[in-house]
């Protein structure tokens, strides 16, 4: 029919797209159907004008359709399951700290030879929180939910671009990668110890505050997060913070909050790493 044509194709990956403000997903499965209807009374018109026996036929072939109508209905109750989960998802997130610490090599995770995996970030967020330290670990996390709450949106789910963007938010992951880079100045000892935590594996699993059983044999194998992965992953953790990515007012800015070069503060970090990578 002609009216489908008027309608705009879902996206790839649209499925996903949290619901828009005015729905915007609705209207756009209406629209095939009313834009159906009316091409159909048109066309049975007699002299301009429909009986209203017509309209009700008319409109419950439409109701009934199948073929390409069908697969139009089908295809946005897919999209529309999937957005409904997402955001069921979303509105269970509370981990925002994560995802602040995260975000620079998320890419990874799609990327099967870069060797790391969610699986890893359990323990990585163990190592982030013995390094930061328990009290100030947790007012940076409570500063990030209160982030994440100015940027909610009507549906429960996060803005997270906006989050990103946020000049808090930016703060908090400023201030986490300045106490990593200043804890690994003694470079060999940190990253043994960064790599024994990356590679433990808890000898039992916690059922409550107070019972634990044991892990299975074949379930303590070693991670296996070697050198080369934990370069890859401080690479893209610390990119922000390389030289050439301070522009001069955000440079200004941080050595008039940290007292130091953007230089003296990561430079060592990133010769260390260059020399693990040869």
């Amino acid at each position: 029919m002609g009216a489908q044509e008027t309608v705009p194709a879902i996206e790839p990956g649209g499925a996903m797209v949290p619901r828009e403000p005015g729905g915007k997903r609705c209207r756009s499965v209406a629209a095939v159907a009313i834009l159906a209807l009316t091409d159909i009374l048109e066309e049975s018109a007699v002299d301009g004008t429909v009986t209203m026996d017509d309209v009700r036929r008319v409109a419950k072939a439409v109701l009934a359709a199948r073929g390409p109508l069908g697969e139009h209905y089908s295809l946005w109750e897919d999209g529309c399951d999937a957005a409904f989960t997402l955001r069921r998802i979303e509105q269970q997130r509370t981990d925002f700290m994560g995802r602040i610490i995260t975000r620079p090599f998320s890419n990874c995770f799609d990327d099967k030879n870069s060797g790391i995996e969610r699986k890893h970030l359990p323990q990585f967020f163990a190592a982030v929180r013995m390094i930061i330290g328990e009290e100030p670990y947790d007012l940076l996390r409570t500063r990030a939910g209160k982030a994440a709450e100015r940027h909610r949106l009507e549906d429960g789910t996060v803005a997270w671009g906006d989050f990103y963007a946020d000049e808090e938010v930016r703060a908090i992951f400023e201030e986490v990668l300045v106490t990593m880079a200043r804890s690994f100045r003694r470079f060999e000892p940190r990253k043994d110890w960064f790599l024994i935590i990356m590679n433990s594996s808890p000898s039992s699993v916690s059922t409550a505050s107070n019972a634990f059983i044991p892990k299975r044999p074949e379930d303590k194998v070693l991670r296996e997060f070697s050198e080369a992965h934990m370069v890859r992953l401080f690479q893209a953790l610390f990119a922000s913070c390389r030289p050439d990515a301070f522009s001069p007012e955000r440079k200004a800015a941080f050595m008039e909050k940290w007292g130091s070069e953007p230089e003296k503060v990561f430079g060592t970090l990133f010769v260390s790493l260059a020399e693990m990578a040869q």
